[in-house]
């Protein structure tokens, strides 16, 4: 297969409006989780940073480990790579992204009878893990049987929706026209993260290659 970097298929990306159904089920969230637009940039710049320095080094590489590794059934190392979250995290993005990983698990109840979520929500109470919603978003994605594709976009639109809750719209140039196209900025981000080396778990997750 070739490394060089090419727009992936339509059909890779079905399944979305699945994953971001079941991501929902149960969770209310009460504020953004790492992604916050803020004033003093336009939403797409807000954006664009939030990729470059979050997305794309942290959680990125997150989700396709987390996914691979509940797939494969190794909690042990889910709670690794939930660990190195919480380090890569700055304080204030930290807290959101703990507060939205405790309304997950106070939202799906259901799961509770998921041997593997009810594992790690124990690891979680117990203080071995710190919890972080991106990892509970993957785990749970893994455990549905989710593609990794549409969990990556739907994470994704997560963060962008629970991010710009509250903010004026309307204020900024386009309107909702212009959020589309703010957000349509991940989907580069995706097709890199899209393939992983499933096999090679070394360094504490899948190595991430463009496809």
């Amino acid at each position: 297969m070739s490394d060089s970097p090419r727009l992936a298929a339509p059909d890779e990306l079905d399944g979305l409006a699945l994953s971001r159904f079941i991501s929902r089920l149960g969770v209310e969230l009460s504020g953004p989780c790492t992604f916050v637009w803020e004033s003093s940039r336009t939403l797409k710049e807000a954006w664009a940073h939030w990729l470059a320095g979050i997305f794309r080094p942290l959680l990125a590489p997150a989700l396709v480990s987390v996914h691979a590794l509940a797939s494969a059934m190794r909690p042990a190392e889910v709670v690794a790579v939930d660990r190195r979250v919480d380090a890569g995290l700055a304080s204030e993005s930290r807290h959101r992204s703990l507060a939205a990983g405790r309304a997950f698990l106070e939202g799906k109840t259901a799961m509770r009878a998921h041997r593997e979520w009810s594992g790690f929500a124990d690891r979680v109470a117990a203080d071995e893990s710190p919890g972080h919603v991106a990892v509970l978003f993957a785990l749970q994605s893994a455990l549905y049987h989710l593609p990794l594709a549409s969990t990556l976009a739907a994470y994704a639109w997560l963060e962008f929706e629970s991010g710009v809750v509250g903010t004026a719209w309307s204020e900024e140039p386009g309107g909702a026209d212009a959020g589309i196209d703010a957000f349509s900025a991940v989907l580069p981000e995706l097709w890199l993260a899209i393939r992983a080396d499933r096999g090679d778990f070394e360094g504490g997750g899948p190595r991430l290659r463009a496809v």
